[in-house]
């Protein structure tokens, strides 16, 4: 199996990874969390795929049109020269975004006549069923009669030489519309270049309204578009990662779905689209945070469907070998069920962050409120709890030092928000509980013999989360304590320019590779205690190990500098953003 040389293409509803040379290897219809039509990245034989494959020797080259999410791949050779160009319609009709389930691949000619086979191999239900097809009025037609769906392929091509391929002589432009249960009118490739002329304005309009650095501005654009595409528009979500199982080891167990949202990331993301400017996704997703809460109340969890849905039961996929054989392959995340009492805060920051500290569009009222008061009254009594950690851990339950200082920042938010409403008597309340809760923190949570503040009460061990107290505002980067943190953590968990998460061993053994957002926090810690020239530098080594098309993965092997973990990881983009703009603003 390759590396992770993969471009993002998508429509807010579902998005695909292609690779370089071509081949679509993952892509769930019509969601990002349905079952998988192509799964070729988790087995290349069994997955399912779609892949242009020209006769002869040629050359691929990768890259997005601008800064747009409009794929092309060229491939070029003595005798002829095509670029492929891949993309989900994307645009507004009549006030409305253009997003129906369906994906386009146009082929133009640049030179020469090329001869290629067509490989559609399409595998619904993650590879378990194969699909049945027929040919009617010139296009194809795959059947999952378990489930009443179908696949659509319509093309201006010989279809019977898709079906079976069969070699093609392009000898004029051309096009593939892959459709979810949706029948299409006949198309021209005059009309499938208008709609990817649309899509690219829309994109390119879209990122223009986004506040960039001066430096690497495409670099964070890419990033800002990435995790556009891993936003569900229809709710406001936005998830992890586009893909499950893509091993943060490779050969190892620790294979997780990421295709759904988790609460964490709320603080993260909001600042990440203020930081560019784009309150509006912002307001969007905690929009769709509140209306969780609003449904299921107090009883709040850690993650969830794109639509909301609570109930994601962790299963595993035999059938599939996984990425470079490392099983199992997982759907689903047993992690919804556990206890991680950060949650509260970060929810809470969320909100703080428009509502209070920026006082933009976002607005609270007398409901939302009660959603505010159960959150800091859940924190409170939480907040004493062990937990499983912001790192999931699955059977290690202690009291976690990040744990509670998010409990003291959903109290410190909540004090704000209780005074801007006027309940006073609350936050005169809730200051008190806050106030233990840090005082609890500063003598637990730091070890002296280490000159640290560590993962968990009474421990020695180190933990990447630590570098955000100040970010939140716990402590100052300018304390004594958290400088010699930084110091302690810079020495005992970098190696190769990458800081691991934590340096204790967890439910499976010692890690070993590590977590790309935590050398961001690093870089931004560096930053905070006054060495803006070594987090420059650090910053620039970990963006030199970004795709070619600038795109970054959960984890990164220290060693190799080979990217792992599900991919494109919205936490390493957010993390990038957030980095980006204060290294360069």
């Amino acid at each position: 199996m390759q590396d992770l040389e993969y471009g993002i293409i998508g429509n807010c509803a579902t998005a695909a990874l292609v690779h370089s040379d071509s081949s679509i290897d993952w892509l769930c219809f019509p969601k990002f969390d349905s079952p998988s039509i192509f799964a070729g990245i988790l087995d290349v034989e069994k997955g399912g795929y779609f892949k242009i494959i020209p006769e002869g020797a040629f050359e691929t080259k990768q890259e997005y049109m601008g800064n747009s999410n409009v794929l092309i791949t060229h491939f070029m050779s003595k005798e002829w020269a095509i670029d492929l160009y891949d993309y989900f319609p994307h645009y507004k009709v009549d006030g409305r975004l253009y997003k129906d389930p369906e994906l386009h691949r146009l082929i133009k000619i640049i030179r020469g006549a090329p001869s290629v086979k067509i490989e559609l191999k399409p595998m619904f239900e993650y590879a378990t069923l194969e699909p049945k097809y027929s040919i009617d009025n010139g296009h194809v037609e795959f059947s999952n009669p378990d489930k009443m769906e179908k696949l659509h392929l319509y093309s201006n091509l010989d279809v019977h030489a898709i079906t079976e391929s069969k070699p093609l002589v392009l000898s004029s432009d051309s096009y593939m519309i892959l459709t979810y249960n949706k029948i299409k009118s006949e198309n021209s490739v005059a009309e499938v270049k208008e709609e990817m002329e649309k899509t690219l304005r829309y994109w390119e309009g879209w990122i223009l309204s986004a506040k960039l650095p001066k430096q690497h501005r495409n670099l964070v654009a890419r990033s800002v578009l990435t995790l556009r595409l891993l936003t569900f528009d229809e709710t406001g979500a936005i998830i992890a990662a586009l893909t499950t199982s893509i091993p943060e080891i490779i050969g190892d167990v620790r294979n997780w779905d990421y295709r759904y949202c988790w609460i964490r990331d709320a603080s993260f993301t909001v600042m990440s689209l203020i930081n560019i400017s784009r309150f509006d996704v912002a307001n969007e997703f905690l929009d769709w945070i509140l209306s969780i809460h609003r449904k299921y109340g107090v009883n709040l969890q850690v993650l969830f469907k794109v639509d909301g849905v609570r109930e994601i039961p962790e299963s595993t996929l035999d059938n599939l070998s996984g990425y470079k054989g490392s099983r199992p392959v997982r759907i689903g995340n047993a992690a919804a069920t556990q206890r991680q009492v950060d949650i509260f805060g970060e929810l809470l920051d969320a909100i703080h962050l428009l509502y209070i500290r920026h006082k933009k569009s976002f607005k609270l009222n007398e409901s939302d409120w009660e959603l505010i008061y159960g959150l800091v009254e859940s924190a409170i009594k939480e907040w004493r709890y062990k937990d499983h950690s912001i790192w999931e851990f699955r059977t290690l339950s202690k009291y976690y030092t990040f744990s509670k200082v998010l409990c003291w920042v959903a109290l410190d938010r909540g004090v704000d928000i209780a005074n801007a409403f006027g309940k006073k008597e609350y936050a005169q309340r809730w200051s008190r509980i806050r106030d233990e809760i840090k005082s609890e923190v500063l003598q637990k949570g730091w070890n002296e013999k280490i000159g640290a503040f560590t993962q968990s009460y009474g421990s020695e061990e180190l933990d990447a989360s630590i570098l955000l107290l100040p970010y939140f505002g716990f402590i100052s980067y300018s304390d004594e304590k958290m400088v010699r943190t930084i110091e302690a953590i810079g020495n005992g968990l970098m190696k190769n320019g990458f800081i691991l998460r934590y340096n204790a061993g967890d439910d499976f053994g010692m890690p070993k590779n590590a977590l790309i957002a935590c050398t961001f926090w690093y870089i931004d810690a560096l930053n905070g205690i006054g060495r803006h020239d070594e987090a420059v530098k650090l910053f620039e080594g970990v963006i030199s190990h970004v795709n070619k098309l600038r795109l970054l993965s959960e984890d990164i092997d220290r060693e190799t500098g080979e990217l792992l973990g599900n991919f494109p990881q919205a936490y390493s983009h957010i993390a990038l953003i957030n980095t980006a703009m204060r290294l360069f603003e």
